[in-house]
């Protein structure tokens, strides 16, 4: 019966999937969300019809598969990359490109077509301006995408966008380069599952939505900080690429982040992927970790696994909340309670000796 009620309360309030997780954030009281917030309890996406949150201060965050989050700040929606239409070999979202109607902003961190394929037609249903890097901005502009809508940028300058309610910071990073030993790993993976004609034809029409220009790895991948107006902030890294010295300085000056938002590498095994995703967490220092980039298609990709990443941050960090969840499933924090502002309940500013 106490396992009933515990596992209902954790449903209601939309906390983490696993125990760990969710009772680390029944403790802590950055988790809001009380019982009274629709959009802390639905699945369903604000950008898709779903409720906004009733608190202007509540920040609901959600995984849409592959590296793709909606976040959701009381009256803000700003849609990180978007990969909604992917394919037969991808598992369905539960929503569709076409069901993608409200936002404020659209922020995309590269422009291969698992990221953005699906960017030029949210903008235009949504009207939604789009923060990009020159790459992927020209991508757009074939798509149709008129340049004024479009804030292009290097993260290479200090720049700051100002929104209501929150600042945009790009960052130059880097894309991931996964190691020579990778290419083994393919040739398994299309061996085993090589793809039925109508699925590789139906790929190649999304992929043509995208860029392969080879200068994405280090012109045309960008992180983001994202800074709410009561100091919480949110860091996003779509690509597990070695940690740019634009990032390092960026860093050295703000100090940590609340929320990172980071992709695990491409790296096929776990040893080679914590050699991309501990660098990245040393430098964000965040007081919660989200995994991004970690699905893959079925049947002929390998998803990442998070648990030994997890794990690893928390060998090093034992403060640090870890948080994966299936699609649309909410997390939601009262923003208030933030590094900033002086709230210090998460992990501790070194890492924990080895």
């Amino acid at each position: 019966m106490k396992r009933t009620l515990i596992a209902a309360l954790l449903a209601t309030v939309g906390l983490a999937s696993s125990a760990g997780a969710a009772e680390q954030q029944t403790m802590d009281p950055r988790f809001l969300p009380q019982p009274t917030e629709a959009a802390c309890r639905t699945t369903q996406l604000a950008a898709t019809g779903g409720p906004l949150p009733n608190d202007p201060q509540t920040l609901a965050v959600r995984w849409l598969g592959f590296a793709t989050y909606e976040l959701v700040y009381g009256k803000q929606i700003i849609l990180l990359d978007n990969y909604y239409d992917r394919g037969p070999r991808y598992r369905y979202l539960g929503f569709k490109a076409a069901d993608v109607k409200r936002a404020n902003l659209i922020i995309v961190g590269h422009a291969h077509a698992d990221h953005m394929s699906d960017t030029a037609q949210t903008a235009l249903q949504t009207g939604a301006p789009v923060v990009a890097a020159p790459i992927t901005a020209a991508r757009l502009f074939g798509e149709g995408i008129d340049p004024k809508h479009v804030t292009q940028v290097t993260g290479t300058d200090d720049r700051v966008l100002h929104y209501n309610g929150f600042t945009v910071q790009p960052v130059l990073a880097r894309h991931g380069e996964p190691p020579a030993f990778n290419a083994k790993f393919s040739e398994a993976y299309k061996d085993a599952s090589p793809g039925t004609p109508e699925e590789l034809a139906a790929e190649a029409a999304i992929w043509a939505k995208g860029s392969v220009d080879p200068h994405i790895v280090d012109q045309g991948t960008i992180a983001y900080i994202i800074t709410f107006d009561d100091g919480f902030r949110v860091a996003y890294r779509d690509s597990g690429g070695i940690i740019t010295a634009y990032e390092k300085a960026a860093m050295a000056k703000i100090g940590r982040v609340d929320v990172l938002i980071g992709a695990i590498a491409g790296n096929s095994i776990a040893e080679s992927n914590l050699t991309i995703l501990m660098p990245m967490i040393d430098t964000y220092r965040p007081a919660v970790y989200f995994p991004a980039h970690h699905e893959e298609e079925v049947d002929r990709n390998l998803d990442r696994a998070t648990e030994p990443m997890f794990q690893a941050i928390k060998n090093a960090y034992p403060g640090t909340v870890t948080i994966s969840k299936e699609f649309r499933e909410p997390t939601c924090f009262d923003t208030r309670l933030n590094l900033r502002a002086g709230y210090s309940s998460a992990a501790p500013e070194t890492p924990t000796p080895k």
